[in-house]
């Protein structure tokens, strides 16, 4: 009776490497393949210091080996969380697509520890569900857990704190943000951050992504 409790424990012991080494494989299969895409992302920051939200349309282009560059296609609201959060954000993230600074935010096991937690269905898809602990502090990786799908290892779902305050934003913001596969690549349709500080109250920032495009290393392919 023993034995049969522990099978379970037992194989998710024995096949802890296997999975990490193919959430590696799949994290940079993703990053060898894509050669670039774009997107159109929508900002929507509420501050409970202001009565009107931020909101912001951003057209962006990821190049592989450039980065991402982003052009605004409409702003409204305060102008304190325009300049001093939004545009912050998208300067902060252009630096962070290019070069060792993505490689270091990617979600493999050189970035994070990882405990497999078992499967969990989470939107009705098959998922391995792990614990992350970044390696180092940083306000690009997050202490939380991930999910990665149970067949292709693509990431469904990430959430956590960051381990350092990114500097765009006031407190250590608890941030989810979910992925859809487009042509066998893990991309974000959706991240919320909320934070709590003494100085701005409650924050909360949410981005949409939408009508990505993109192409293979090999092949070009427009997704609608």
């Amino acid at each position: 009776m023993l034995l049969l409790t522990l099978l379970p424990l037992l194989a998710v012991a024995f096949n802890s490497p296997d999975l990490i080494r193919d959430i590696d494989r799949a994290q940079n299969s993703r990053e060898e393949k894509l050669s670039a895409y774009s997107v159109t992302e929508i900002y929507k920051l509420h501050n409970a210091r202001f009565t009107e939200s931020a909101e912001m349309v951003v057209n962006v282009a990821y190049k592989k080996g450039s980065g991402k560059t982003y052009q605004v296609v409409s702003r409204t609201g305060p102008s304190f969380l325009q300049t001093g959060v939004l545009d912050k954000m998208l300067k902060e993230e252009g630096e962070l697509s290019r070069g060792q600074t993505r490689e270091s935010a990617m979600v493999t096991s050189a970035n994070y520890k990882m405990k497999p937690l078992g499967q969990q269905v989470l939107e009705g898809r098959t998922c391995e569900m792990l614990e992350l602990t970044p390696r180092k502090k940083s306000s690009h990786l997050l202490q939380g857990k991930a999910w990665v799908d149970a067949r292709t290892h693509n990431l469904i779902r990430i959430e956590g704190k960051p381990t350092a305050s990114p500097s765009f934003w006031a407190g250590s913001p608890q941030v989810t943000r979910d992925y859809v596969e487009i042509e066998g690549f893990s991309f974000a349709t959706r991240t919320r951050a909320t934070s709590q500080s003494f100085l701005l109250g409650k924050s909360e920032l949410v981005i949409e992504y939408s009508n990505y495009h993109v192409n293979h290393v090999e092949t070009t392919n427009t997704i609608q």
